[in-house]
């Protein structure tokens, strides 16, 4: 009877458990005809059902090795169909039987465990419904999450799973993000803010503009990054494949080569079975697979196993400071005049500001704002400020009529046919400006208390300073404290004076702090820190962070929920804003790097004694490939243990 003679419900099930169908069959068979031989005395009968077994447990064995030998390399496929050819040839029948049975089982249970293992991601999906509520003409209805477009509002009940991305625009409530950013704590959520598909409402209605839907999701492109970085092999794993190449000749030649020697077919054919690098060549992949899995549900995500192994050998961290060991969120903490009101100050650095993108410049707009100094309200967007008026329509803030960014210094602009100058002791000595001893003094003192201070000046006079505060993370003196248990030197760079670095070094705890320095300078201090031998990550969240984060071995960026360059270029992304997230992630890689060796060391010290006994007639060919099979599961379990780490 052929398959297409079954019911469509049974073919199905065997196109999808082939394997397993396959190698029960055989098991059944085997176990037969050693019954019919050893229980029955039935010899001939037991042959043939065991070369029966031989054929359904071999038939897709010897099929894919054909195809190796097509692509002319020379696996273990071709070596188990040899194998089993040989042994009916001397007449071995049990022993062929046996070894294509113990192989399929073995391959099955590989194949299952490494879907398991990379699925494990994959079941995240299923957080996302199928449907969405949407409001459409102004009635809520119901339409397949993928269908919904970008821009419409969508209804996230409480309890409810959040169908599409996109920005909150009406309700507050608590979001359990833990599938996308990793974050054990519900995260407030309001006007405004960011939400992703996967992610759990839990206490109050929302309305959610959405911005990516279906495939266009943070989730649904985490999931397919993850699975690309599986799929990258790492140098281990290269090395070994290269291996492999000679290996399994060499093996091949051996056995031939005992042949000649002994005429023992069965020690010959018993060399060319256990002799295959099985475990070797599973080994490091489950390893660097599992890890990667896990990382990811922990919202880590790993560019691939290359960036695994190296991020296992880190001893030098390189933290940036602004938006990393600090909240990124600064306000302006106090203004001082010489000479003038420090109103005037402000409102003469907020115009000078008004059109920069600097992190400074916004919370000097924030502040000209809150203090109305132009009598009217400046607006910002959390980056650079945006149009904003006084009732009557008069602008606020007016714009400056030139204005220039010295990177890393400060602005120089002009308003009113007056010069302004708005920035850090370089730029004044490269302006050729001087600073009165009472501002110096002043600017001494914030910055003694860890606060960054910017001078202002008006036609080549400094009339006042600007006091701004970046609060620490909480979590950073923790994190370093961490890292240098682990061995790991901590180092922060930052364009900040000396003053404040030392402030904020001294109080996070760190190893060494680099000041004053320019997206340059920090690049050259990472291509330092390796020229000394150190393998480094760089920790950084800003644009002008990508050098260093392009030249540290590692480059680790913060915060790349949502943020596609990020998820798509760093070599290592946190989702979430936690630094608690590095130590572990370091910690998992190292984890990783020892797993991995374990795996090869257990691979090559089972064929090695397996070789010894063999060649002392201890081990024949049914046990040996038991205990060759055994080592490959041993490796796949060992290399699981990390998806628990």
């Amino acid at each position: 009877m052929t398959l297409d003679r079954l019911p469509p419900d049974w073919r199905r099930y065997y196109a999808k458990h082939r394997k397993a169908v396959v190698t029960a069959v055989t098991g059944l068979l085997y176990v037969v005809g050693w019954s019919l031989g050893f229980l029955a005395d039935a010899a001939l009968a037991s042959a043939a059902v065991l070369v029966l077994a031989t054929i359904v447990g071999g038939y897709d064995i010897a099929k894919r090795g054909y195809y190796e030998l097509r692509s002319r390399t020379l696996g273990i496929k071709t070596l188990v169909t040899l194998a089993a050819v040989g042994a009916i040839g001397i007449g071995a029948y049990w022993e062929a039987a046996a070894v294509v049975f113990l192989f399929s089982l073995g391959s099955y249970l590989e194949g299952r465990t490494m879907r398991k293992t990379r699925s494990a991601l994959q079941e995240l999906l299923e957080l996302t419904p199928d449907t969405a509520i949407v409001r459409r003409d102004g009635e809520l209805v119901d339409v397949p999450a993928r269908e919904v477009e970008v821009g419409e509002i969508v209804l996230v009940k409480p309890g409810g799973k959040i169908p599409v991305d996109g920005e909150v625009v009406d309700g507050e409530s608590a979001v359990d993000q833990a599938p996308v950013t990793g974050e054990s704590a519900p995260v407030h959520k309001a006007d405004g803010d960011e939400v992703y598909a996967g992610t759990i409402n839990q206490d109050g209605a929302l309305e959610v503009r959405t911005t990516g839907a279906g495939s266009d999701t943070t989730l649904q492109r985490i999931i397919r990054r993850v699975e690309e970085a599986q799929e990258a092999q790492s140098p281990t794993e290269s090395l070994i494949d290269r291996f492999a190449t000679y290996y399994t000749p060499a093996i091949l030649a051996l056995s031939i080569g005992a042949f000649a020697v002994t005429r023992d077919a069965m020690l010959a054919l018993t060399l060319l079975v256990i002799g295959c690098p099985g475990a070797l060549v599973i080994g490091p992949p489950v390893s660097i697979v599992s890890a990667i899995g896990n990382a990811a549900r922990n919202g880590i995500l790993l560019k691939g196993g290359e960036h695994l192994e190296t991020a296992g050998k880190i001893d030098l961290v390189a933290f940036d400071k602004t938006g990393t060991l600090t909240r990124g969120e600064t306000t302006v903490a106090d203004v001082a005049g010489f000479g003038v009101e420090a109103d005037e100050v402000l409102r003469l650095a907020a115009v000078a500001e008004k059109k920069s993108e600097h992190h400074l410049a916004s919370a000097v707009l924030e502040a000209a704002a809150e203090r109305d100094v132009a009598g009217g309200r400046v607006e910002t967007d959390g980056g650079a400020a945006v149009e904003a008026t006084r009732p009557g329509g008069e602008t606020a803030i007016t714009d400056p009529d030139a204005f220039d960014v010295v990177p890393g210094k400060g602005v120089v602009a002009s308003h009113d046919g007056r010069e302004i100058v708005v920035g850090n002791r370089a730029l004044l000595a490269d302006e050729g400006i001087a600073v009165p001893d009472e501002v110096a003094d002043y600017v001494r003192e914030r910055e003694a208390g860890g606060e960054t201070a910017v001078h202002v000046v008006r036609d080549g006079t400094v009339v006042g300073a600007v006091a701004l505060r970046d609060e620490l993370r909480e979590a950073a003196p923790e994190v370093v404290r961490s890292l240098q248990d682990a061995g790991v030197r901590t180092v922060m760079l930052t364009g900040d004076n000396k003053r404040t670095a030392r402030t904020v070094a001294e109080e996070i705890g760190i190893d060494e702090y680099r000041a004053a320095l320019l997206p340059e300078d920090k690049q050259a201090a990472i291509e330092a820190f390796r020229e000394a031998g150190h393998v480094v990550a760089m920790v950084g969240d800003g644009i002008n962070d990508a050098p260093s984060l392009a030249t540290a071995d590692v480059g680790i960026a913060m915060g790349a929920a949502g943020t596609d360059t990020a998820i798509e270029t760093a070599d290592m992304a946190l989702m979430a804003d936690e630094l608690t997230r590095i130590p572990d992630a370091i910690a998992l890689s190292k984890a990783t790097r020892w797993n991995v060796y374990e795996n090869v060391a257990i691979a090559v010290l089972t064929v090695g004694l397996l070789l010894a006994a063999v060649l002392g007639s201890v081990v024949h060919l049914a046990g040996g490939m038991l205990v060759h099979e055994g080592s490959v599961l041993l490796v796949i379990v060992n290399g699981m243990r990390l998806l628990r780490y």
